[in-house]
């Protein structure tokens, strides 16, 4: 079994961990630094023991990052601590295997998995934006469009009957039933006839508004044969 210099070793009583004998790994990071403080327990085992840090950038392919040189008769409320450092990964994997003296594994700790503290970043609290007022016309002046034929089965047509120039592109939105838009297009503002293909809509009942410059010029009910 290959072996590593180990860099910190704490050998404590910490309540935080289970002494029942299963190793439990922990990681600590701070927001905006890149070092990762790691701690675990070992086993109450018979014989003596070393152990392996294991590191991964996916969970998939591991390396090791540390070893016990020596086997020691620990116990599991000896706690040992290693401290690791990000570059560019988005998330590091780590686990611990416990080995006797023959390397047999003795215990697998849980996988600890950790997000690169460089990338958090504070809250930012949203602008609230004023929103473009949408203006109604008048009842007697929604008549400005017609719609033909209703129902339609193949081709929708509007006609722009009023008296005034159109000032602005033409929005014109068709929703179904449950207000998912469908269709969606504009149209210059030359345009006094449009003809819309409703072919490969669902049978059903729909809705058309056309919008010109925040003006709802129709907003008008057809349906789809």
């Amino acid at each position: 079994m290959k072996k590593l210099p180990v860099l910190i070793i704490l050998i404590s009583l910490f309540s935080c961990f289970d002494s029942s004998g299963g190793v439990t790994l922990t990681a600590i990071t701070q927001p905006g630094k890149t070092a990762v403080s790691l701690q675990w327990n070992m086993v109450n085992y018979p014989g003596t023991t070393a152990y392996t840090l294991f590191k991964s950038t996916d969970g998939v392919v591991w390396v090791i990052t540390a070893a016990n040189p020596v086997f020691r008769n620990y116990t599991a409320s000896t706690i040992l601590a290693y401290r690791d450092n990000f570059s560019d990964e988005q998330k590091l994997y780590y686990r611990v295997k416990v080995y006797d003296s023959n390397e047999n594994i003795v215990d697998i700790s849980n996988t600890a998995v950790v997000e690169n503290p460089k990338n958090y970043s504070p809250v930012e609290k949203p602008v609230a934006r004023k929103k473009a007022t949408i203006r109604e016309l008048p009842a007697t002046a929604r008549n400005i469009w017609q719609v033909y034929p209703n129902p339609v089965h193949d081709m929708l047509n509007l006609a722009y009957n009023g008296k005034n120039i159109i000032r602005g592109v033409i929005n014109v939105v068709i929703q179904d039933g449950t207000g998912k838009v469908v269709v969606r297009f504009r149209a210059a503002s030359s345009n006094k006839q449009l003809h819309i293909p409703v072919s490969n809509l669902h049978s059903g009942f729909y809705f058309i508004k056309i919008n010109v410059i925040n003006e709802v010029q129709l907003n008008e009910k057809f349906i789809k044969e």
